[in-house]
């Protein structure tokens, strides 16, 4: 089945190389941006091809101009701060005039231009709901990636410590939801809440999520939602751009470095990212050193890439290198100092990841041709007290592939695709093998057709067939594992537009999720549990309504969103009864056996934001969960419904600095009183964080700076998400930190 997989992709790729040979194209697009208020030009607005990887900025006079564009029907971006983004469809061989731009100004950003819905659009236009997140030096308030998201509702994480988080969304995470970086499904050993992603937030412009059902886009394992990181975009014109950025945190004593350099000439691109974090153990609310929380993380992003008029090449490489301390039992009893170096009990993971990225143009019709290789490598360290030092050695390498075509027509677009993977896990010496040497092959077919009725009705469906393949074997018992899933999703809904301020948007989406191989085939101790998995557990199945309100003007935003997740054949673990025929270690151990129940998980989301003066702005967002068995009894890893809050203060100018700011936040947490069976109740909480900033250019250079206070009033607290909780460890006390940026051309 590979060979048969990478025959296909070799084919097909040299086929639509062949023929579009053939193509020339050599096209003008131009046109003037103008502010509608008062008619006036504007200058230094971005305007960009995001297929073609080109762009500008405009004039004095509020001019652009692009030359020797593809021909095709293509979206342009136009933006500019303190206004409304702007998506335009150009067929770009029938232009013959200069386009005359309009831009409203805009207090609030009401929708951003995503990517993550397979295709770029406004956020009003898709049926499913995309939040996305800019992460950008000064609104980065946090150490890690997951706890700046956490502020959107729907959205939390599970943490064992500031280096061990992993999201969730509406309820769901684990192997429940996915991530996609830079459009590639990261591969990581995802089946526990103690394993994060490998990955990191420098060279990230922001984050996109999706919540509920996504499979029809991202196959397997999608039924919560996806977090899709966009990577930064080359600079515009023939020049080079560089940045560095330093951050420090002194609860835990850690700092951040990153370095980029970015370079465009012609029509190639390239870019380097070196990056770098290290944190000693942190210190909670109770002033008490939280043990072997220590962890370090070193990264490198590569970019080249190559745009013509027939299509764009891009080869990336990224490596990620993480050593996570981890605060259990052993390593607690075994600690003794504060240093920043991992020396006991601690996970070692490297992942490299190389990915070729194609497009091709015919007129109306585009190709994305992609492939990814992943190679993953997981170690467990322990200690000298241990029968050996390193007890897990894992590698797990991953082979995919997309290819997607894209017809416009109309006001329509119809996408077409096919998505392969072939995997394989394999033990080197270590003794521990959590995870058997397994292969599991995937094939996936899926279509997604959208229609635009007026500026009013935006209408999307979609159907996708998955068949997974798992091979491998239960270790104990010597059993071979050889099982298939025949997998259907999709989605349909739409948004309308009742008024210019007033929006519906409403989806209905089913998902899928096979059983993964820990759940499969688990027989053994995995931390301080013993957990073993079941063979025969069917495919997880999920369908949800979705719908929401949404209403903007000026300086007021209201939304409500409201969902209804049905769950058919959940997996989860759950303790059981000590069987004579299982070897623990002690027979005080825990066990716990993976299992299935229906089960199901509804809430509400609901934001506003307010301007009440013309230097203040207040957001506010409130989710609520309830999540069940079908028994009644409650699912784990349930956040607590919580209130964010965010009171800004902020000019445009204040002597000579630029976008200056001072921000309160404040996050209520409500008593979670419904845990489930391995849980308890956790208390209630509530948390200040403050936070000021500003931003200076001087000739080429421009300086950002940004600073605060997280947990200013050091409060003892425990999340219900926190794995520490039985620890009687709570989170992280007062930290102040320091941001700084330069980025220079």
């Amino acid at each position: 089945m590979k060979n048969t997989f990478l025959k296909i992709t070799v084919i097909i790729i040299l086929l639509i190389t062949f023929f579009l040979g053939n193509l020339y194209s050599q096209n003008r697009v131009s046109g003037i941006v103008y502010n509608t208020e008062n008619k006036t030009p504007l200058s230094e607005a971005s305007i960009y091809f995001p297929d073609l990887h080109k762009g500008t900025t405009t004039n004095n006079s509020g001019n652009f101009i692009f030359e020797d564009i593809a021909s095709g029907e293509f979206v342009m971006f136009v933006s500019f701060l303190g206004y409304k983004n702007k998506l335009i469809k150009i067929q770009t061989d029938t232009v013959k005039n200069e386009i005359i731009i309009f831009l409203e100004q805009e207090t609030f950003q009401s929708q951003e231009i995503v990517v993550s819905g397979s295709r770029f659009s406004l956020q009003h236009e898709n049926a499913i709901e995309v939040n996305s997140l800019k992460l950008s030096l000064l609104s980065q308030n946090q150490a890690n990636l997951f706890e700046q998201i956490a502020e959107i509702p729907g959205v939390d994480i599970i943490s064992k410590g500031g280096g061990i988080t992993k999201p969730v969304i509406r309820g769901l995470s684990n192997t429940n939801i996915l991530f996609i970086d830079n459009g590639i499904k990261m591969e990581n050993f995802q089946f526990s809440e103690n394993h994060p992603f490998i990955v990191d937030e420098f060279g990230v412009e922001r984050i996109e999520i999706i919540k509920g059902p996504a499979s029809l886009l991202y196959g397997s394992d999608a039924v919560g939602g996806v977090l899709f990181a966009v990577r930064e975009k080359p600079p515009h014109g023939n020049k080079i751009t560089a940045d560095y950025s330093l951050q420090y945190y002194d609860n835990s004593k850690g700092w951040h470095s990153s370095m980029g350099v970015q370079g465009s000439k012609n029509k190639v691109h390239a870019g380097i990212r070196a990056s770098v974090k290290s944190h000693q153990d942190y210190t909670d609310g109770n002033n008490t050193q939280v043990a072997n929380t220590r962890y370090n993380q070193k990264s490198v992003k590569t970019v080249f890439g190559y745009s013509h008029k027939k299509g764009n090449f891009d080869l990336y490489y990224d490596y990620t290198d993480m050593q996570l301390g981890m605060c259990i039992l052993p390593a607690v009893n075994a600690t003794t100092d504060n240093s920043r170096k991992n020396q006991i009990w601690y996970q070692g993971l490297s992942n490299h990841v190389l990915s070729v990225k194609n497009k091709l143009f015919f007129n109306k019709l585009k190709f994305d041709i992609n492939t990814a290789f992943q190679s993953n490598n997981r170690t467990l360290q322990t200690s000298d007290l241990m029968s050996q030092f390193q007890m897990v050695d894992m590698f797990l390498n991953t082979l995919s592939s997309e290819i997607k075509s894209t017809y416009s027509f109309k006001n329509s677009e119809i996408i077409v695709g096919t998505q392969n993977m072939y995997q394989t896990n394999k033990n080197a010496d270590a003794p521990n093998h959590v995870i058997p040497n397994a292969q599991i092959f995937d094939i996936a077919g899926f279509t997604l057709f959208t229609s635009n009725f007026g500026e009013k009705f935006h209408f999307q469906t979609g159907l996708r067939y998955d068949y997974r393949n798992i091979k491998s074997e239960i270790e104990i018992t010597n059993t071979e594992i050889d099982k298939s899933y025949k997998n259907m999703s999709f989605s349909s809904g739409f948004t309308y537009q009742f008024t210019e301020k007033l929006l519906l948007r409403t989806n209905f989406a089913s998902a899928h999720r096979s059983p993964n191989i820990a759940e499969l085939t688990q027989d053994g101790m995995h931390g301080a549990y013993y957990e073993k998995g079941d063979p025969n557990l069917k495919s997880q199945q999920n369908y949800e309504p979705d719908i929401s309100l949404h209403y903007h003007s000026d300086k007021f935003i209201f939304e409500v969103s409201g969902f209804y997740n049905q769950i058919k054949n959940y997996i989860f673990l759950q303790e059981i009864e000590i069987d004579t025929t299982i070897q623990t270690p002690s027979p005080l151990v825990p066990v716990y056996q993976y299992s299935q129940t229906n089960a199901n998980i509804y809430g509400l989301e609901t934001g506003i934001k307010i301007m009440p003066l013309n230097f203040v702005k207040i957001y506010s967002n409130y989710a609520y969960l309830s999540a069940k068995q079908e028994n009644g009894e409650y699912l784990p890893f349930i956040p607590q419904n919580k209130i964010n809050s965010n009171v800004e203060f902020f000019s445009k100018k204040i002597l000579s600095l630029e976008n200056p700011f001072f921000s309160v936040k404040t996050v209520y947490a409500f008593e979670h009183k419904n845990p489930a069976t391995f849980e308890t109740r956790t208390p209630q909480y509530f948390i200040t964080n403050i936070s000021f900033g500003a931003e200076k250019k001087i000739t080429k250079y421009r300086f950002s700076f940004s600073s605060g206070v997280n947990n200013l009033f050091n409060q003892k607290y425990i999340d219900h998400l926190s794995t520490l909780k039985e620890l009687n460890y709570y989170q992280t006390g007062r930290n102040i930190y320091v941001n700084f940026k330069i980025n220079f051309e």
